[in-house]
């Protein structure tokens, strides 16, 4: 899977990376990396994940190495790198020695980007601590569950979105995921359609 995702980004013009430094459950330090680029035939954007990596340096030039290391390792043009983007913590996105300007100064045209759906994310954990939003989502949880909990329920709900969602794919009412917001907003379609 990844020589494939690998072979696809190669064949792309330019690339960007998207990574995220996390501590696992046995406290050991590793990077998740990612990449965005444009799909050679298709035209299609893709975002694939591409690899785990141990971290073992947490500065941010240690975590730029780290980045460009495996991006070579894997085989992958550096010159084609366009774009990076983080989730905003202080050692991602600071301005000196750290992961975003020391990929800028070996690479000036990959520019940052702060995490778009990490801001959001954080926007929406704030706008959970408004009662009535707060109120919206446990009501919506609620709706859920009461399909989930009986065979024919989620049958009824399955025909009902079909009715009014044909193009949909996924006929099911999605379990509330408080960090994954995207499937929320389908979830508050369906419910509004209803």
């Amino acid at each position: 899977m990844q020589s494939q995702i690998v072979r696809n980004v190669r064949k792309s013009i330019f690339y960007s990376v998207l990574a995220d430094e996390t501590t696992d459950i046995s406290q050991i330090e590793q990077f998740s990396l990612c990449v965005l680029y444009v799909e050679d035939k298709s035209y299609k954007i893709r975002e694939d994940f591409l690899t785990f990596v141990l971290v073992y340096d947490v500065t941010g030039e240690g975590l730029a190495n780290t980045v460009l290391e495996t991006l070579s390792i894997l085989g992958l043009d550096l010159k084609k790198m366009r774009g990076q983007g983080y989730d905003g913590a202080a050692t991602m996105r600071g301005q000196f020695r750290r992961v975003q300007a020391s990929i800028k100064e070996k690479l000036p045209l990959a520019l940052y980007t702060h995490c778009s759906s990490h801001s959001l994310n954080l926007c929406l954990s704030d706008a959970s601590n408004i009662p009535s939003i707060r109120n919206c989502m446990g009501v919506i949880k609620e709706v859920c569950r009461f399909f989930h909990m009986s065979a024919k329920r989620t049958e009824i709900a399955k025909s009902m979105i079909s009715d009014c969602c044909p193009e949909q794919k996924k006929k099911k009412c999605i379990s509330l995921c408080e960090t994954r917001w995207w499937k929320g907003t389908t979830r508050c379609f369906y419910l509004k359609t209803f």
